[in-house]
């Protein structure tokens, strides 16, 4: 009986300790992480792979850090291209380069429930929110390189975003900020969105004319690796 007792009496403490040992929260932790991005039917057949960074908060929703809430802003860049051009009106004797690209910014937010806590520790975690696809180009000297002095956004669109994230979490540091390696992949669609592709601005700039967007759907799986830091 006496044994019963202290089982009993002990489990809250076991499980504060859990919560502010084993799990990436204690009330709340900061991430950062860069991306690769897989885009996947109609966008798969139009882009190629994307690039980017990301950054999240998560802040805890129980006492044990099992329910989380997760808000992920991420950038990627899915087109890229440099073409070098005369400037008009001197014989070619001046060269400007005329560069395009083509990006993504999501902002996404939704509840991250976790697995067991330890050194690895998993997630899942639903998400909605929006993202905005745009394409610019801007003109600058070929030897001012990041030094623009004419830019044009080529086409732009904002639209709605749902999906989730799976992933997980590796201890690597304990302390008073402990430190995890975050590992996962997320799934977004966008059921119908205006973007550029690099064939659409190819089409444009051999035609002389302002390039057409494509309209469909376009989904992305996102995988990130990056870290996790319990800091408030």
């Amino acid at each position: 009986m006496s044994a019963l007792v202290a089982a009993l009496l002990s489990a809250p403490a076991g499980a504060q300790r859990r919560a502010e040992g084993g799990a990436p929260s204690s009330r709340g932790s900061i991430g950062i992480h860069l991306q690769v991005s897989e885009p996947k039917g109609e966008l798969g057949r139009n882009t190629g792979n994307g690039f980017g960074v990301g950054a999240y908060a998560l802040v805890r929703l129980d006492p044990n850090s099992i329910a989380n809430l997760r808000a992920d802003l991420s950038f990627l860049t899915y087109g890229m291209s440099t073409r070098r051009i005369p400037l008009s009106g001197t014989g070619g004797l001046i060269q400007l380069d005329l560069r395009t690209t083509s990006n993504i910014v999501s902002f996404v937010t939704g509840p991250q429930l976790l697995g067991p806590t330890g050194t690895f520790t998993p997630y899942a975690t639903a998400l909605g929110g929006f993202s905005v696809f745009w394409t610019s180009s801007s003109i600058e000297g070929s030897n001012n390189e990041q030094d623009p002095f004419a830019t044009t956004t080529n086409a732009s669109d904002a639209v709605l975003a749902y999906g989730g994230a799976v992933g997980s979490y590796i201890r690597v540091s304990n302390g008073t900020h402990p430190v995890r390696i975050d590992l996962g992949a997320r799934f977004l669609r966008h059921d119908d969105v205006r973007y550029l592709n690099a064939d659409r601005v190819r089409d444009a700039y051999n035609n002389d004319r302002p390039p057409v967007p494509i309209r469909g759907r376009a989904d992305f799986v996102t995988y990130y690796l990056g870290v996790n830091i319990i800091a408030f």
